[in-house]
């Protein structure tokens, strides 16, 4: 089996160039065949250089009906390549992808264009976030007049999927190291941070990152709650529910609560929670993660708002 390098992004996001570019990467490049199934005539062509010097053999698949393990595994064995990389019709769907069976080794890579980005998550929200949650990596490009949105981007996307990569280019396809510390809606130095609605959404993604940052700080927000399924009854969790994709798909955003009255609360209501954030290393994930030391807790109405966005 070979390795599969599935790479899926809307029309004119930078797929062919991206794909051109890694080939002929030193670190890339190797003796045997490489086949490239194309499933998308873009603006950009793939250089001969390709064909003629890094023994890539191109493929061309047209109609989505095509695109099945019985037409991909044909194309295989007349090649015998030793990696494939698909370069995927962004108008085509993720959902029940028909792919060969020994396909076992496939790295999905999101390309997108920054500058079209908005409109994509405003449009055809639930088409972005299917191929966001397929995808290790999404690489931005064309950021360079989109740089003050590059923490909104990121926070949208790492919210359809927590794992993913995040990469942010430049219309020279130049990596951008960018620091997103000082760009939260809400002021991390306040004495008390009042998070309200769909700034939760921030709040969870940006703590599960950057537990430190949030280490002493002292924490106001409404959330709705849910108890452990261990039956332990000195912690609950403080939990939202968050469109990522569309209101058919939503995500539990929670945060652990640290409470000795937990066991007086009932699942579901809604409370105001008051408390100081700290850090603890669970060591079921290898991971450490913030909880919240509760202080307070009032019990509140169901806010007006009860789905969030992310933001």
């Amino acid at each position: 089996m070979s390795k599969v390098y599935f790479v899926n992004g809307f029309m004119d996001a930078g797929k062919t160039t991206f794909i051109q570019t890694l080939i002929e990467e030193a670190y890339f490049k190797i003796d045997k065949t490489t086949l490239l199934v194309v499933c998308e005539d873009g603006d950009v062509e793939y250089d001969d250089y390709l064909m003629d010097n890094l023994n890539v053999q191109v493929r061309y698949i047209e109609d989505p009906k095509d695109f099945n393990s019985e037409h991909l595994s044909a194309i295989e064995s007349e090649v015998k390549p030793a990696r494939t990389i698909i370069e995927y019709n962004g108008m085509w769907s993720n959902q029940q992808l028909d792919l060969p069976w020994y396909w076992d080794d496939i790295m999905h890579i999101l390309i997108i264009d920054g500058a079209t980005f908005e409109m994509y998550s405003k449009n055809m929200k639930a088409q972005l976030s299917e191929k966001i949650k397929e995808s290790y990596m999404a690489i931005v490009n064309n950021c360079d007049s989109v740089m003050d949105k590059l923490a909104n981007f990121r926070r949208n996307i790492r919210a359809a999927n927590p794992n993913i990569n995040v990469v942010f280019r430049d219309k020279e396809g130049e990596e951008l190291n960018i620091r997103f510390d000082e760009d939260l809606p809400y002021n991390i130095n306040d004495d008390v941070i009042n998070i309200v609605d769909d700034q939760f959404s921030t709040f969870y993604i940006d703590s599960m990152e950057n537990p430190d940052r949030y280490v002493g700080k002292k924490v106001k927000f409404i959330a709705q709650v849910k108890k452990p399924s261990d039956g332990r009854k000195d912690v609950f969790l403080a939990t939202r529910q968050v469109m990522t994709c569309c209101i058919n798909d939503l995500s539990l955003f929670g945060i652990i609560c640290d409470f000795d009255g937990a066991d007086y609360i009932e699942e579901n209501s809604w409370v105001e929670i008051e408390g100081e954030i700290q850090k603890e290393f669970f060591e079921k994930f290898n991971v450490e993660a913030p909880i919240c030391n509760v202080t307070r807790v009032k019990a509140c109405d169901k806010p007006e708002k009860e789905i969030i966005d992310v933001i």
